[in-house]
Protein backbone atom coordinates (compact mmCIF):
# COMPACT_ATOMS: atom_id res chain seq x y z
CA UNK A 1 0.00 0.00 0.00
CA UNK A 2 1.25 3.29 -1.08
CA UNK A 3 -0.45 5.08 1.44
CA UNK A 4 -2.95 7.00 0.18
CA UNK A 5 -5.95 5.28 1.30
CA UNK A 6 -4.77 5.79 4.99
CA UNK A 7 -4.24 9.49 4.41
CA UNK A 8 -8.28 9.28 3.12
CA UNK A 9 -9.37 7.59 6.00
CA UNK A 10 -7.54 9.72 8.04
CA UNK A 11 -9.09 12.99 6.67
CA UNK A 12 -12.40 11.70 6.77
CA UNK A 13 -12.23 10.50 10.89
CA UNK A 14 -10.49 13.69 11.55
CA UNK A 15 -14.16 15.61 10.37
CA UNK A 16 -16.36 12.75 11.21
CA UNK A 17 -17.77 11.60 8.88
CA UNK A 18 -19.53 8.20 8.39
CA UNK A 19 -20.20 6.94 5.73
CA UNK A 20 -23.10 7.60 4.35
CA UNK A 21 -22.33 11.63 5.10
CA UNK A 22 -19.36 11.39 2.76
CA UNK A 23 -21.30 9.42 0.29
CA UNK A 24 -23.72 12.58 0.32
CA UNK A 25 -21.02 15.10 0.73
CA UNK A 26 -18.82 13.77 -2.28
CA UNK A 27 -21.20 11.71 -4.38
CA UNK A 28 -19.16 8.92 -4.33
CA UNK A 29 -20.89 5.21 -3.56
CA UNK A 30 -20.24 3.58 -0.13
CA UNK A 31 -18.63 0.54 -1.27
CA UNK A 32 -16.25 3.19 -3.62
CA UNK A 33 -15.22 4.74 -0.63
CA UNK A 34 -14.01 1.87 1.46
CA UNK A 35 -12.52 0.67 -2.31
CA UNK A 36 -10.15 4.10 -1.88
CA UNK A 37 -9.29 3.59 1.69
CA UNK A 38 -8.38 0.39 1.75
CA UNK A 39 -6.53 0.58 -1.65
CA UNK A 40 -8.55 -2.19 -3.25
CA UNK A 41 -8.84 -0.73 -6.79
CA UNK A 42 -10.00 -3.94 -8.67
CA UNK A 43 -13.79 -2.86 -7.08
CA UNK A 44 -13.85 0.12 -9.26
CA UNK A 45 -14.89 0.37 -12.90
CA UNK A 46 -11.62 1.00 -13.95
CA UNK A 47 -8.13 3.30 -13.94
CA UNK A 48 -10.33 6.08 -14.97
CA UNK A 49 -12.70 6.24 -12.33
CA UNK A 50 -10.23 5.33 -9.57
CA UNK A 51 -8.47 8.43 -10.41
CA UNK A 52 -11.36 10.76 -10.84
CA UNK A 53 -12.89 9.74 -7.16
CA UNK A 54 -9.32 9.77 -5.94
CA UNK A 55 -9.51 13.62 -7.08
CA UNK A 56 -13.16 14.33 -6.34
CA UNK A 57 -12.29 12.60 -2.85
CA UNK A 58 -9.14 14.28 -1.88
CA UNK A 59 -10.98 17.89 -2.91
CA UNK A 60 -13.63 17.46 -0.21
CA UNK A 61 -11.46 16.17 2.48
CA UNK A 62 -9.11 19.19 2.02
CA UNK A 63 -6.30 17.26 0.53
CA UNK A 64 -3.88 17.75 -2.22
CA UNK A 65 -5.26 15.96 -5.22
CA UNK A 66 -2.19 15.99 -6.68
CA UNK A 67 -0.62 14.20 -3.74
CA UNK A 68 -2.71 11.58 -3.35
CA UNK A 69 -2.91 10.34 -7.36
CA UNK A 70 1.23 10.47 -7.34
CA UNK A 71 0.60 7.71 -4.73
CA UNK A 72 -1.62 6.02 -6.33
CA UNK A 73 1.01 5.71 -9.09
CA UNK A 74 3.27 4.42 -7.23
CA UNK A 75 1.16 1.74 -6.06
CA UNK A 76 0.06 0.39 -9.62
CA UNK A 77 2.60 -2.51 -11.02
CA UNK A 78 3.37 -1.71 -14.54
CA UNK A 79 2.16 -4.57 -16.85
CA UNK A 80 5.78 -6.13 -18.17
CA UNK A 81 5.18 -6.17 -22.24
CA UNK A 82 5.32 -9.10 -23.91
CA UNK A 83 8.24 -10.33 -25.55
CA UNK A 84 7.86 -11.60 -29.21
CA UNK A 85 10.22 -14.54 -30.74
CA UNK A 86 10.69 -14.37 -34.09
CA UNK A 87 10.36 -18.18 -34.89
CA UNK A 88 13.25 -19.89 -36.62
CA UNK A 89 13.10 -20.21 -40.37
CA UNK A 90 13.79 -23.26 -42.13
CA UNK A 91 15.22 -22.95 -46.06
CA UNK A 92 15.57 -25.78 -47.92
CA UNK A 93 17.90 -26.38 -50.37
CA UNK A 94 18.45 -28.04 -53.33
CA UNK A 95 21.34 -30.69 -53.94
CA UNK A 96 23.22 -29.91 -56.75
CA UNK A 97 22.66 -32.60 -59.12
CA UNK A 98 19.14 -31.06 -59.74
CA UNK A 99 19.45 -28.49 -61.34
CA UNK A 100 21.96 -30.13 -64.40
CA UNK A 101 19.37 -32.77 -64.88
CA UNK A 102 16.58 -30.64 -65.30
CA UNK A 103 18.37 -28.64 -68.18
CA UNK A 104 19.02 -31.86 -69.70
CA UNK A 105 15.63 -33.08 -70.14
CA UNK A 106 14.52 -29.39 -71.70
CA UNK A 107 17.34 -29.86 -73.92
CA UNK A 108 16.22 -33.25 -75.09
CA UNK A 109 12.64 -32.34 -75.40
CA UNK A 110 14.05 -29.72 -78.12
CA UNK A 111 15.39 -31.31 -79.30
CA UNK A 112 12.44 -34.28 -80.47
CA UNK A 113 10.43 -30.93 -81.31
CA UNK A 114 12.91 -30.15 -83.66
CA UNK A 115 12.84 -33.42 -85.77
CA UNK A 116 9.05 -33.45 -85.40
CA UNK A 117 8.49 -30.52 -87.58
CA UNK A 118 11.41 -31.50 -89.63
CA UNK A 119 10.03 -34.72 -90.76
CA UNK A 120 6.67 -32.71 -91.09
CA UNK A 121 7.71 -30.42 -93.91
CA UNK A 122 10.14 -32.58 -96.26
CA UNK A 123 10.76 -31.11 -99.66
CA UNK A 124 8.92 -32.77 -102.60
CA UNK A 125 6.34 -34.58 -100.26
CA UNK A 126 2.23 -33.98 -100.98
CA UNK A 127 0.14 -33.56 -98.37
CA UNK A 128 -2.64 -35.98 -99.02
CA UNK A 129 -6.14 -34.06 -99.63
CA UNK A 130 -8.11 -34.52 -96.41
CA UNK A 131 -11.79 -35.98 -97.35
CA UNK A 132 -13.46 -33.44 -94.59
CA UNK A 133 -15.30 -30.40 -95.49
CA UNK A 134 -16.73 -28.05 -93.22
CA UNK A 135 -20.55 -27.95 -92.66
CA UNK A 136 -22.16 -24.81 -93.56
CA UNK A 137 -22.73 -22.25 -90.26
CA UNK A 138 -26.07 -22.33 -88.99
CA UNK A 139 -28.33 -18.99 -89.24
CA UNK A 140 -28.84 -16.75 -86.18
CA UNK A 141 -32.32 -17.34 -85.08
CA UNK A 142 -34.28 -14.09 -85.37
CA UNK A 143 -34.74 -12.40 -82.14
CA UNK A 144 -37.85 -10.16 -81.28
CA UNK A 145 -37.03 -5.94 -80.67
CA UNK A 146 -36.34 -5.97 -76.90
CA UNK A 147 -38.76 -3.58 -75.31
CA UNK A 148 -37.13 -0.60 -73.22
CA UNK A 149 -36.15 -0.94 -69.42
CA UNK A 150 -38.43 1.43 -67.09
CA UNK A 151 -37.15 4.44 -66.38
CA UNK A 152 -35.63 4.33 -62.56
CA UNK A 153 -37.58 6.09 -60.11
CA UNK A 154 -36.14 9.65 -59.01
CA UNK A 155 -34.28 9.70 -56.09
CA UNK A 156 -35.79 11.08 -52.63
CA UNK A 157 -34.70 13.88 -51.90
CA UNK A 158 -34.12 14.92 -48.53
CA UNK A 159 -36.29 17.78 -47.25
CA UNK A 160 -36.55 20.02 -43.88
CA UNK A 161 -39.79 17.52 -42.89
CA UNK A 162 -38.41 14.10 -43.56
CA UNK A 163 -35.26 15.33 -41.64
CA UNK A 164 -37.62 16.15 -38.79
CA UNK A 165 -39.59 13.29 -38.95
CA UNK A 166 -36.58 10.94 -38.88
CA UNK A 167 -35.30 12.63 -36.02
CA UNK A 168 -37.93 12.23 -33.72
CA UNK A 169 -38.07 8.56 -34.19
CA UNK A 170 -35.62 8.52 -31.30
CA UNK A 171 -34.51 10.50 -28.31
CA UNK A 172 -31.27 12.23 -28.17
CA UNK A 173 -30.03 13.81 -24.90
CA UNK A 174 -27.16 16.34 -25.14
CA UNK A 175 -25.75 16.76 -21.48
CA UNK A 176 -23.28 19.86 -21.18
CA UNK A 177 -21.39 19.52 -17.69
CA UNK A 178 -20.99 23.38 -16.37
CA UNK A 179 -19.15 21.67 -13.00
CA UNK A 180 -18.20 18.52 -12.05
CA UNK A 181 -21.09 15.99 -11.98
CA UNK A 182 -21.89 12.45 -10.81
CA UNK A 183 -24.78 10.63 -13.01
CA UNK A 184 -26.28 7.14 -13.47
CA UNK A 185 -27.92 6.40 -16.41
CA UNK A 186 -30.64 3.83 -17.93
CA UNK A 187 -32.28 3.82 -21.66
CA UNK A 188 -34.45 1.89 -22.63
CA UNK A 189 -35.17 -0.60 -19.60
CA UNK A 190 -31.30 -1.88 -20.41
CA UNK A 191 -29.36 -2.10 -17.36
CA UNK A 192 -28.19 1.20 -15.77
CA UNK A 193 -24.81 2.93 -15.85
CA UNK A 194 -22.99 5.23 -14.22
CA UNK A 195 -19.97 8.02 -14.36
CA UNK A 196 -18.37 11.28 -12.76
CA UNK A 197 -17.82 13.76 -15.39
CA UNK A 198 -15.71 17.04 -15.05
CA UNK A 199 -16.61 20.30 -16.12
CA UNK A 200 -16.50 21.18 -19.75
CA UNK A 201 -17.24 18.30 -20.54
CA UNK A 202 -19.99 16.27 -22.93
CA UNK A 203 -22.27 13.38 -23.34
CA UNK A 204 -24.43 12.04 -26.16
CA UNK A 205 -27.14 9.66 -24.96
CA UNK A 206 -29.11 7.71 -27.28
CA UNK A 207 -32.67 5.79 -26.80
CA UNK A 208 -35.68 4.45 -28.62
CA UNK A 209 -38.76 5.77 -25.77
CA UNK A 210 -36.74 6.60 -22.93
CA UNK A 211 -33.77 8.08 -21.24
CA UNK A 212 -33.99 8.11 -17.44
CA UNK A 213 -31.04 10.03 -15.60
CA UNK A 214 -31.74 7.98 -12.53
CA UNK A 215 -29.69 9.92 -10.63
CA UNK A 216 -27.66 13.18 -10.43
CA UNK A 217 -24.84 14.42 -7.84
CA UNK A 218 -24.43 18.28 -8.12
CA UNK A 219 -27.38 19.00 -10.24
CA UNK A 220 -26.59 22.19 -10.40
CA UNK A 221 -23.31 22.07 -12.63
CA UNK A 222 -25.58 20.01 -15.67
CA UNK A 223 -27.76 21.53 -18.45
CA UNK A 224 -29.55 19.11 -20.67
CA UNK A 225 -31.07 18.93 -24.13
CA UNK A 226 -33.45 16.50 -25.62
CA UNK A 227 -33.59 16.38 -29.50
CA UNK A 228 -32.06 20.11 -29.42
CA UNK A 229 -34.27 21.61 -27.03
CA UNK A 230 -33.21 22.61 -23.55
CA UNK A 231 -34.81 21.56 -20.83
CA UNK A 232 -35.14 23.57 -17.43
CA UNK A 233 -32.03 23.77 -15.47
CA UNK A 234 -31.85 22.40 -11.84
CA UNK A 235 -31.34 25.12 -9.59
CA UNK A 236 -30.62 22.56 -6.32
CA UNK A 237 -26.49 23.27 -6.16
CA UNK A 238 -24.47 20.18 -4.86
CA UNK A 239 -27.68 18.46 -4.23
CA UNK A 240 -28.72 14.76 -5.80
CA UNK A 241 -32.06 15.06 -8.50
CA UNK A 242 -33.43 11.34 -8.46
CA UNK A 243 -36.10 10.23 -11.57
CA UNK A 244 -35.53 12.66 -14.22
CA UNK A 245 -37.03 10.72 -17.04
CA UNK A 246 -36.99 11.92 -20.88
CA UNK A 247 -39.74 10.89 -23.35
CA UNK A 248 -41.66 11.75 -26.73
CA UNK A 249 -44.17 13.00 -23.87
CA UNK A 250 -41.86 15.50 -22.41
CA UNK A 251 -40.15 16.49 -25.45
CA UNK A 252 -44.06 17.69 -27.11
CA UNK A 253 -43.85 19.90 -23.59
CA UNK A 254 -40.80 21.88 -23.99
Amino acid sequence: MAGEGQMLRAARNEKKWSYIETEETTKIRVRYIQALEEEDYGKLPGTTYAKGYLRTYAKQLGLDPDEIIELYNGSIIPESEPVLESPHRLVKTRSLWVRPVILGSMAVLALVLVIAIASLYQPGKKVASSPYSPSALPTAPKTEAATPAPAPNPPVVATPENVVAATQDGLTAQLVFTGDCWIEVKIDGQPPFQGLFYAGTTKELKGTSKIELVRIGNAAGLSVKLNGKALPSFENSGKVVNNVILTQDILKTL
